[in-house]
């Protein structure tokens, strides 16, 4: 893919936060497709509401992507949400919000879709539509306006937010996606009313058209939902059979920052039979559906390969529950651990981890350790049905410890039905066992619990703020002598979506009352102004007690008529045993519970013994005095060369520039970039040894971010011997980041030193003169930690040539104790003010001889 133009995309993008969330031709990016035998393409903004770094890494998103781009006739493309700045920005140029790919403006899209991943981003999707020239209120938009879809796990109670969308898609998309969208194409083609594909749509698995519903009320209460469509009062989800043969990304994006999970991600099952009772992915995702190890294995090495990546995630509800799992986590570490690339397996059970699997994924590095007891006591772990004891608990932390890990982060709920106060004390008590067993760092996140739809505490009371606050002063002391690192949930935003989880659509009035007030990125602390939406709600009438309460068994909810994902009747008898404290046992071992899940899915995976056994790490107590990571195949005691010596290292020095889009990426951005290209390269790259192994690429200098740089200098040390052609020909960058030339450095060559730097600074106008007016200008300055910095000029200026009246040309001493920044310079040498505009290019970097 090609970028824009560079001197417009600097102007749009320089001086605002993260430039390269907003450049888009990333590695893996697809700028288009083939159209079908009619020479059309459906059109198709697949839009997430939240910053690029977060989006990226929702795999749903990159499933549909990979759908979209691999089908003649239909092309995707991505959009983001702005961050604030760059909103302020394309309002003041007038500018629409448009894709990442090819810039289309999003009225210019057939579809625009959206995941609905978490309520307090809602609002976002409201802005988005408005910036890209979409009205947000469904009833508002024009027939020619693109239609309006979204899905995700926030579909499972779309209630709040059906007043600006036309359809909603339920379930998943992989088995359905291409016979609804082949409908929805046809549609486009002909230009037909919207009222004609919604005829067609209605009745498809999956499919909830909320305009084709109206809701009814009497005396202010909910009383159900009323069909306006005859045989469509009721919307079934769209389920994935066999999730071995169903389609899955095979190059995943390599993103140009670093995102929030940096690495590749492959969903090894879907669903989760555990029945936690607050979980709502557990239930709405039923039932549990397994990819085959093999099939695992090669979609991994496809996405490693194309990407470049060093770590790679086997994603699922709960991935120790893969029936092939310690075979599965063995194959990849023997064939990639000598590449030194990580496994994150990120939501293993407690019991499911074995001391194998903790061996072996502590084979490379350790890439993060979370445990989630969820309660603190075992009475309040029966009510939630976690199958989980004090013991496993302890023994899961040892295993880790004992494998080397020095970060551990618990997660805990508060405000479960039941909880007491013994309950709270208990959670600090446990927090604290788990420190005394370790040196290492724990982090203890504690989190609010707030019911959703479609899970047996549906109809429990969400936590006001006197039950937040009140928690945290029975259990926060404990942190303050423990020495625990705590967070904890705001009370605003828990408050908030406990408001917002289980709405009707009455809340739709508010959503777009508080967007027009400016509510953006109510998911960041520093962004959620609850007051807004307190003066929402009391404006239409709606009162924050009554949409916390607890919910009538025997009353309608809003998403009745959706599903059903499990039926009500196995939630209601759920809702009771937690009550009594009583358990149930996973389906795939215990037999089949009639939750209803299996119905039109695939029945025989609700058949007992389809599960792993829980493989428990008792024995780890009695490993003695192993030190941390020397446990079975542990690979960080077999680095160095026979007789200890570290093993032969070759090293390169090579020369790049960094120009036009690539100076919007910041320094650390830039090295995971160059990062990942080496490792598609199949350059035999060296590593660091112990256990963090890193790859050995160094890098002289720090351009910052914005300044287009002739030379760059960075060391790569390799394994094994190669020509430096050869490196200079296997190191294939993006445009604009150019390797230049490379030269082999002898063994046994002192450090390598910056001597000087040159930089050509520009004017649109003619105000360079032959002689500098102050030669020997003191400049000062606070840098960006707050320092006042003064430099002597006449100590740091080498060079000052006037190339012509709009261009110069500065040489300056390099110190590693800082120099004079080139455009200060430039302004002080020749008498400058801030209102004169001027642009600096790196030109040459010197060694020091």
């Amino acid at each position: 893919m090609k970028f824009r133009n560079w001197p417009e995309l600097a102007e749009e993008l320089l001086d605002i936060e993260h430039p390269a969330r907003y450049l888009g031709a990333e590695h893996g990016a697809v700028p288009g497709n083939e159209p079908d035998e009619r020479g059309f393409i459906l059109t198709c903004a697949l839009a997430f509401p939240e910053v690029y770094e977060i989006a990226h890494c929702h795999l749903g998103h990159k499933i549909l992507y990979h759908l979209f781009n691999h089908q003649r006739g239909f092309s995707a493309e991505r959009v983001y949400a702005p961050w604030v700045d760059y909103e302020e920005r394309l309002k003041k140029a007038g500018r629409a919000l448009r894709s990442l790919e090819n810039k289309r403006p999003l009225n210019d899209f057939h579809v625009v879709g959206f995941s609905l991943q978490y309520e307090l981003s809602y609002t976002n999707i409201l802005n988005m539509l408005s910036l890209g020239g979409i009205n947000p209120l469904r009833a508002q938009r024009d027939e020619d306006a693109p239609l309006i879809v979204a899905g995700g796990p926030g579909a499972a109670n779309p209630e709040g937010l059906a007043d600006f969308f036309d359809l909603f898609f339920l379930g998943e998309a992989e088995d359905t996606w291409l016979g609804d969208f082949t409908i929805i194409k046809d549609w486009a083609f002909r230009k037909e009313p919207k009222k004609e594909l919604f005829d067609r749509l209605a009745g498809r698995p999956g499919i909830y058209i909320p305009s084709l519903f109206e809701p009814q009320y009497e005396n202010d209460k909910f009383t159900g939902l009323e069909c306006l469509k005859p045989g469509y009062s009721r919307v079934s989800r769209a389920a994935v059979r066999d999730l071995t043969g169903a389609p899955f990304p095979l190059c995943q994006i390599s993103p140009w920052l670093k995102p929030v999970h940096n690495r590749v991600v492959v969903e090894i099952a879907r669903g989760c039979s555990r029945g936690c009772r607050f979980c709502q992915a557990g239930y709405i995702y039923r039932p549990v559906r397994e990819r085959e190890q093999n099939k695992v294995l090669e979609l991994t090495r496809e996405n490693l390969t194309a990407t470049g990546y060093d770590e790679a995630a086997f994603l699922s509800l709960s991935a120790g529950d893969h029936t092939q799992i310690e075979s599965l986590v063995s194959s990849f570490m023997n064939t990639w651990s000598d590449s030194e690339v990580a496994l994150s397996l990120p939501s293993l059970r407690v019991k499911s981890l074995s001391q194998n699997l903790a061996g072996e994924i502590a084979r490379v590095r350790k890439t993060g350790f979370t445990i989630a007891p969820e309660a603190a006591t075992a009475r309040l772990r029966a009510v939630i049905n976690k199958d989980l004891t004090e013991d496993d608990l302890l023994a899961a932390c040892t295993a880790a410890f004992s494998y080397g890990w020095r970060t551990l982060k618990l997660y805990f709920l508060t405000g479960l039905p039941t909880e007491t106060e013994e309950d709270l004390i208990a959670l600090g008590q446990l927090a604290g066992k788990v420190k005394k067993l370790s040196r290492a760092r724990i982090n203890v996140s504690v989190a609010t619990f707030v019911p959703k739809a479609h899970t047996p505490f549906q109809w429990q009371a969400a936590s006001n703020f006197s039950d937040i606050d009140g928690r945290f002063k029975v259990f926060g002391p404990f942190f303050k002598k423990t020495g625990l690192d705590l967070k904890y949930s705001s009370p605003e935003a828990s408050v908030l979506e406990g408001i917002l989880a289980r709405g009707d659509r009455r809340l739709g009035r508010v959503f777009y009352e508080v967007f027009l007030k400016g509510a953006r990125f109510e998911a960041w602390n520093e962004r959620l102004n609850f007051s807004l939406w307190q003066e929402a709600l009391a404006y239409f009438g709606r009162q924050i007690p009554e949409l916390l309460a607890e919910r009538d068994p025997a009353a309608p909810l809003p998403w009745d008529h959706l599903g059903p994902f499990v039926s009500r009747e196995f939630l209601q008898r759920e809702l009771n045993k937690a009550q009594r404290a009583e358990t149930t046992p996973d389906c795939r071992t215990g037999g089949c519970q009639n939750c209803g899940a299996c119905d039109g899915v695939s029945p025989s995976l609700a058949e007992p013994g389809h599960v792993q056994p829980d493989r428990g790490i008792s024995e780890v107590k009695d490993q003695g005095d192993r030190k941390p990571g020397t446990g079975p195949k542990n690979r960080r005691n077999l680095k160095s060369a026979p007789g200890g010596q570290p093993p032969e290292t070759f090293r390169y020095l090579a020369e790049f520039s960094k120009t036009g889009p690539m100076a919007l990426l910041g320094h650390l951005e830039m090295v995971e970039v160059i990062k990942r290209c080496i490792r598609r390269s199949g350059l035999p790259m060296a590593f660091s040894q112990g256990f963090h192994p890193q790859m050995k690429l160094g890098f002289l200098t720090a351009p910052p971010l914005g300044m287009e740089s002739l030379s760059e200098l960075m060391i790569v040390t390799l394994k094994e011997p190669r020509s430096p052609e050869t490196v200079r020909l296997s190191l294939i960058l993006p445009p604009g980041l150019d390797i230049l030339k490379v030269y082999s450095l002898p063994k046994g060559a002192p450090k390598l030193k910056i001597g000087s730097i040159s930089y050509q600074i520009e004017s649109d106008y003619s105000i360079w003169t032959s002689q500098p007016l102050h030669p020997a200008a003191l400049l000062s300055y606070t840098d960006k930690q707050g320092r006042i910095r003064v430099f002597d000029l006449a100590k740091f200026i080498q060079v000052s040539e006037v190339l012509d009246p709009c261009q110069l040309k500065l040489t300056i001493l390099y110190s590693p104790e800082g120099s004079p920044r080139p455009l200060a310079a430039a302004r002080a040498l020749y008498g400058l003010g801030d209102e004169v505009r001027l642009r600096v290019k790196k030109t040459a970097t010197v060694l020091a001889a």
